[in-house]
């Protein structure tokens, strides 16, 4: 993936200086419906460009934001089970604690953190 990732960021810099180098500076007009908007091609390729890097920083945002979310309600999901296990060994043994369950609360850490 690395590599396959710096091919595409080569391939977007060669685009990016042919465009520059080789646009026209042939003035372009958009009509808006309210008024016109005059510029030049490469400017309307500038535009473009940086319209694709927000919306792939957007989406890499997005996709991080989920997978911490993920990872907050997998973490969450342990320590609730984790509690119940912990609350229910204490009721079976009246009070007294097992050194056990401290090894084997310990133990399941080790392997989550490993993941």
């Amino acid at each position: 993936m690395l590599v396959l990732g710096l091919i595409f960021v080569l391939i977007s810099v060669v685009v990016l200086v042919a465009a520059l180098m080789g646009g026209s500076s042939d003035p372009v007009e958009f009509d808006l419906g309210v008024g016109t908007f005059g510029t030049t091609s490469v400017t309307v390729f500038l535009l473009g460009a940086a319209t694709v890097l927000v919306f792939v920083i957007g989406l890499e945002m997005t996709r991080s934001g989920i997978r911490r979310e993920g990872r907050r309600r997998k973490e969450k999901k342990e320590l609730h089970r984790l509690s119940e296990r912990y609350d229910n060994e204490r009721k079976g043994e009246k009070g007294e604690t097992s050194d056990s369950t401290i090894a084997d609360a310990d133990d399941s850490e080790s392997t989550r953190d490993l993941e």
